[in-house]
């Protein structure tokens, strides 16, 4: 056999990896951190087309660039409704079914 050598990762987390990680209380929890990403994508689509106005005349001077702000800022309020949520959890008895085999 070969042998297999494993080794850790030297790599520590960052504060990226960190953030990345969606919150684990629910669904509502899960959906405003999706909202909040997107957000974050149409703010940053938005700022390279602004900073990139050499480049893309047409679509920062048209209003494309106004569109991708109304989407982030309709994200994001979307996203502190649902964050504002209280989760709710309902128990519900599950009958238990133990099958042997012999």
């Amino acid at each position: 056999m070969k042998d297999v050598i494993t080794s850790s990762s030297m790599v520590e987390p960052g504060l990226k990896s960190e953030k990345a990680k969606p919150p684990s209380r629910g669904l509502s929890d899960l959906a405003g951190w999706l909202l909040t990403v997107n957000a974050d994508r149409w703010r940053r689509r938005a700022q390279f087309y602004e900073h990139h106005r050499d480049y893309f005349p047409r679509l920062a001077s048209g209003p494309f660039v106004d569109r991708c702000r109304e989407l982030e800022a309709a994200s994001r309020e979307i996203a502190e409704v649902l964050f504002a949520m209280p989760p709710r959890i309902e128990l519900v008895p599950v009958p238990v079914t133990v099958s042997r085999i012999k």
